[in-house]
């Protein structure tokens, strides 16, 4: 019971706050006024996938959170391998270094990567100085995005992937050294399957950050396609169409709830190993 009283105010706040008002949009975004009458229709929706712009945005928005969950967790992983198994002062100065993205606000970050990706950036002009005249675009489209977004969840993937690899006893990786098992068998037969918990917590986490981000859609994509979130900004102050923006917000939960799913399987599955 005292457990219990200790959970019930923020599961209070959670509902009357969150889920109450989240539930009340859908609805509004149901209901259709027909011959005076208000009825409950999935004409919006209808009207939202019809729409070749909004179709080509949602497609856009699940290809570029794919693209950055991809290479982020790519370069986490090696990372926290790298500081897991990893002495010396080298490992010591990266351990410092990459969490400093953590520190800098995500506005910053954004007209830092556009600052240093543009035309005239530091990358131009580094690549024109080897000889490299013609410099592809690397900011204002997809490409600016998952560069700025890998740049920024770097840190968060490597803490939870390295608080999970910290928690494998080092005598099952010597043990499987001493049957001869090299690095990288070493690594699929008993570091991933040990750290599939914190695999699947980072990705499914990473996922909804992505998908649901605003600031480094909205500075460093492009005009068109773009991520929904900024979408939905554009449909609800410019366009004054709210029930369009809260239709995509509604969506925008449906996808980001398959993740949800795989990091509540996740935790659960880490909670019954604890028992």
């Amino acid at each position: 019971m005292t457990g219990l009283a200790l959970v019930l105010p923020p599961f209070f706040l959670l509902v009357f706050f969150i889920l109450v008002p989240a539930a009340e949009a859908v609805l509004d975004t149901l209901r259709v006024e027909r011959g005076g009458q208000i009825v409950y229709s999935l004409v919006r929706y209808a009207e939202m996938l019809r729409t070749v712009s909004l179709r080509r945005s949602v497609v856009f928005t699940i290809l570029v959170t794919l693209a950055s969950v991809g290479v982020t967790f790519a370069l986490a992983y090696a990372l926290a391998l790298y500081l897991r198994f990893s002495k010396g002062w080298v490992s010591t100065l990266l351990g410092a270094l990459f969490i400093i993205p953590l520190f800098i606000p995500t506005v910053i970050a954004s007209f830092a990567m556009v600052t240093f990706l543009e035309h005239h950036g530091y990358v131009a002009t580094l690549l024109h100085t080897i000889g490299v005249e013609d410099t592809p675009s690397l900011v204002f489209n997809a490409t600016g995005i998952v560069l700025t977004e890998v740049w920024a969840s770097i840190p968060f993937a490597t803490l939870v992937l390295l608080a999970g690899l910290q928690g494998i006893d080092d005598a099952l990786i010597d043990s499987a050294r001493d049957v001869g098992a090299g690095a990288l068998r070493t690594f699929l037969a008993v570091v991933l399957p040990l750290n599939t918990v914190a695999t699947v917590i980072t990705m499914s986490l990473l996922f909804i950050g992505i998908l649901g981000s605003f600031t480094i859609p909205y500075l460093v994509g492009g005009n068109a396609p773009q991520m929904m979130s900024v979408v939905m900004t554009n449909y609800f102050t410019n366009y004054l169409r709210p029930d369009i923006s809260v239709a995509l917000a509604a969506l925008s939960f449906v996808i980001a709830a398959l993740a949800g799913a795989a990091y509540v399987g996740g935790v659960s599955h880490r909670e019954r190993g604890a028992v």
